[in-house]
């Protein structure tokens, strides 16, 4: 009896750890098998590598903007932005130049019938930026370098797609897709600044470019904008000021004088595709309203010509980047738009803020 008692525990104490070793056994390959699943799902979700740019992107929209110094957060302070003009004409490479003359004889016919023309204004040409950082609080100082250019010069840069008679391109032959700093003085006869201005009750003015317009016509674009010039920003034998040819652009097409906002630089920008260099900046007016900023509008500004339409966004940051995004807005931005606008969010809601919510509006979208 007492022999076939222990062989009874013995099968009840083997069946026990069998059953105890099977469920432990089947927890980890289950284990195993969900950290296996998850691996998979992983990979699936990811899909092909991306491709490396420092164009812009926000999910579905790019522009071909390229943020060469900025973030948003840090203010450029007007102190710390230094041009240094050297007086010396850009030249285009003989195979260019007859374009520049067919240009000129191109706008001056439409002149002499009436017709919407433009004049060949001298503008600067940008030859080289250099980017420093500040000893007590790393902030960053910028030095941008400038020859003399003209307008024609770059109408003509602008065409960077005409074969020469090697069937080269400008594009193919001086244009490095990896660093459009690269590009000779010559392609780059063309600063822009351009400025999110931001109303006293919370609204982001949004402008959508004329169709006479020399660039990117019939484009949403910035509150207001304005071109570098020779004959308007240079004050003597002193290099302009970026910060004054902004609140130039600000007047001229809003009629708002620089003491009614507070003017912050927030980046300096290339555009790749068009090889244009240029400024962002965010206005806060001080008081004027949404509804103050149009009557001023219907009441007559110098620029009024260059834009068609005039709307507003509520300066938070769903509605701006849902604006943005909007199916039959992405390819009807102009390419600083929307990092403009971005840029603008961060300078008043914190980076880490605004990627987060941005992030959130991309997942709710996909």
């Amino acid at each position: 009896m007492e022999g076939l008692a222990s062989g009874v525990t013995g099968l009840i104490v083997g069946a026990v750890l069998g059953l105890l070793a099977s469920v432990l056994f089947e927890d980890l390959l289950k284990g195993q098998l969900q950290r296996v699943g998850s691996f998979a799902r992983r990979l699936r979700a990811r899909g092909p590598l991306p491709v490396s740019s420092e164009e812009f992107r926000l999910g579905p929209l790019h522009t071909p903007l390229v943020i060469v110094e900025g973030d948003g957060e840090q203010v450029i302070n007007e102190q710390s932005v230094r041009l240094v003009v050297d007086p010396v004409d850009v030249r285009v490479p003989d195979e260019m130049a007859p374009w520049v003359e067919e240009i000129r004889a191109a706008e001056e016919s439409k002149k002499a019938q009436g017709l919407p023309h433009f004049w060949n204004g001298p503008n600067y040409a940008v030859t080289s930026l250099t980017v420093s950082r500040t000893m007590i609080d790393e902030s960053p100082e910028i030095c941008l370098h400038l020859a003399h250019g003209d307008y024609f010069t770059f109408l003509a840069g602008q065409q960077l797609d005409r074969p020469f008679a090697d069937g080269s391109t400008p594009r193919s032959r001086y244009l490095t897709p990896n660093d459009p700093r690269a590009a000779p003085a010559f392609m780059c006869c063309s600063f822009g600044t351009n400025v999110a201005v931001v109303t006293s009750d919370n609204l982001l003015v949004v402008q959508q470019r004329a169709q006479q317009v020399g660039s990117q016509p019939g484009t949403w674009s910035s509150s207001a904008n304005e071109a570098l010039s020779r004959q308007l920003d240079s004050r003597g034998r002193t290099a302009p000021d970026l910060y004054d040819v902004m609140r130039r652009g600000i007047a001229e097409e809003l009629s708002i004088e620089k003491s009614e906002y507070h003017l912050e630089m927030l980046a300096v920008v290339i555009d790749a595709e068009r090889q244009q260099w240029g400024a962002l900046f965010v206005a806060f007016l001080h008081e004027l309203t949404a509804e103050d900023v149009l009557q001023r509008r219907s009441r007559g500004v110098p620029d009024k010509w260059e834009h068609d339409q005039v709307e507003f966004v509520r300066f938070e940051i769903e509605p701006v980047v849902r604006h943005l995004l909007r199916a039959d807005r992405r390819e009807h931005w102009s390419s600083v738009g929307p990092p403009l606008f971005y840029l603008s969010l961060v300078r008043r809601y914190g980076r880490s803020t605004v990627e987060r919510r941005t992030a959130r509006i991309l997942r709710s979208l996909s």
